[in-house]
Order: structure tokens, then sequence, then C-alpha cells
């Protein structure tokens, strides 16, 4: 094979259930010249074994599988996979998503209508193909607030609520779970930062794309359907994805904003602790559900500061 276009880039945790509908996807949709690199952090081999499966049964396409020794987190990963990877764009996958089109190819064509372009994102569908809200504004303490009073729900300053996702924009932040680069725009940057477990590399990326005088676009015409959160959203472990997600939010103000905003966003996360595990307790008591009762564990952590029990 000559030398890809484009390299995939999946980063799996317990993805076995998941993992072939998307590389058939993959399979299916691309024109581009690629290949994947799988790089697995599951502690067990089942997802690993599903891929070698995979690789057996089908000639094509190239497909490589990185065992870690351990869950290494997400950001980290994703630089193993970039240090392998080949291609002159990188698309950075959720293994719970599958193409719904030729989004390698369409994507690439933002870059090459704007220069300016450094990281592209596609429309992310639902089950029932439904565009799900994947852009945002950059987190600042204010639009912060604003999200864990709930009054983002009216201003939209967050969160973009007033935007539909169905036309292409310059935005300030796409989701990670679909996201195209170029590689020598990630190299210059030195990747994602590793300091980041899971959530907000992406953010942080976005940010230091801009800080570099690039523009961060979404792109509807490309299409991705996610089966959000089947990895790292599952019940058993919501409750701790909670608090990792508040912990890597104060991360990025430190790191961005300094000691004095991430301690004001301490507080925040705190309040927003205490008010969201009151309101999920008491749901929980109602409905008896079960999730309802993991979030308020995972809220209630934030609250107290203090990781939640396996």
């Amino acid at each position: 094979m000559s030398q890809p276009e484009v390299s995939y880039i999946i980063v799996t945790y317990h993805n076995a259930d998941t993992i072939v509908a998307c590389l058939l996807s993959i399979a299916a949709n691309t024109t581009m010249e690629y290949e994947i690199l799988v790089v697995d952090n599951s502690p067990d081999n089942e997802t690993a074994l599903e891929v070698e499966r995979f690789i057996r049964l089908h000639a094509e396409p190239a497909v490589t599988v990185i065992k870690t020794a351990e869950n290494l987190g997400f950001g980290r990963a994703c630089n193993i996979g970039a240090g392998r990877a080949s291609g002159r764009f990188l698309f950075f996958l959720n293994p719970d998503t599958r193409l719904g089109n030729d989004a390698s190819a369409l994507l690439a064509n933002c870059f090459r209508r704007y220069p300016a372009a450094k990281a592209v994102g596609p429309a992310i569908c639902d089950t029932g193909d439904r565009i799900t809200r994947t852009c945002r504004n950059l987190p600042t303490l204010s639009r912060i607030v604003l999200d864990a009073t709930g009054l983002d729900q009216l201003f939209g300053a967050y969160k973009l609520r007033r935007f539909q996702h169905q036309r292409a924009r310059k935005v300030e932040q796409i989701i990670g779970a679909a996201m195209l680069v170029r590689r020598a725009d990630y190299d210059d940057l030195g990747g994602m930062d590793e300091r980041f477990f899971m959530y907000f590399e992406e953010v942080d990326l976005c940010k230091r794309l801009i800080e570099a005088g690039g523009e961060i676009w979404f792109w509807p015409e490309a299409r991705v359907q996610h089966l959000a959160g089947v990895s790292a959203e599952a019940e058993p472990i919501r409750a701790q994805m909670i608090y990792v997600l508040r912990e890597s939010r104060r991360k990025y103000f430190e790191k961005h904003y300094g000691t004095a905003s991430a301690r004001w966003l301490e507080l925040i996360n705190r309040f927003e602790g205490l008010q969201k595990s009151a309101i999920l307790w008491m749901l929980w008591m109602i409905r008896g559900r079960r999730a309802d009762r993991e979030k308020a564990r995972g809220f209630w952590s934030v609250a107290t500061g203090l990781a939640p029990r396996s």
C-alpha cells in the first residue's frame, strides 16, 4: 500500500462489542488511502482479540493493534497512535462511532477551502440519525457558572444552544469523538497534553490551535453516528467519570488561567456537586433507578473533593 492520506486513530477501553462495526464503517465509506491504528487501553484482551479477528477476516484495510500494558488515558494513547501513524491527516475517532459517509474526505475539503483551519469535526448523530450538540465555546469562569446553575439553558453562551448544528461554521471547540487534524499541526503542538487523563484534552488542543493562529471548524456535510458513552460512561463507572471530568476541567483552568482561577473553579465545582447530588438522590429515592444513584455519587464526590470508591 502507498503512504496513506489519513490515519484513523482509535483508542479503546472495553469496546469489544462496538469496535468491529466501527472498523467496517471505515472500510465501507473511506475513499482516501488510509490506515487504522487501534490503541487498546483495556485491562483484558477482549477488544484486541476482536480487532485481530477482524484483521484475519479482512485483507483490507491495514489495521494495527497497539496493546498498552495499562490504561494510559485517552490523550497519551492518542499520542502513541499518532507516533505510529504515517498519514498526512490524523482522524481521531471513538470506538463507539460509525462513519455515516466518506467523512474523512469531506472533512479534508474544509482544509482545502479554509487554509487557516487546524481542526475540523463532523456532524455527530445519535442512533435515530438526529444531529446532537457537539460544538461549544471555550470554557471561561463565567460560562462555567452559567452551566453549573442551569442558566446556560437560557443564554447558550457556553454550549451554543441556539446553534442548530446544521451549517458549516467556525467554532471554538469541537468534540473529540471525531476530529480531523493535519499531522503537521498536531506535531507542531506536541500532540495531546498527557496531563489530561480523560476529558478536556480536546478542549485544550482546540485552544492551543486557536492560539497558534488557527481556526476550528464544524463541517456537518460529514456525518458520524455516535453511541454516546458506551465505554466511558457506562453505569458501573459513571460516578467516577463525573469526578474525573471536573478534575480535568480544573487542570485546564489551572494550565490556561492560573491558580486563582482554578481555585474559583473548585468553588463552582463544589456548588454544582451539592446542588446536583441533592436532586439526584431525591430522584433515586422516588424512581429507584441505579443511574440516578450513580450520578448522585459522582456529584457528591465533586462536592466533597474525594474520588468515589469503585
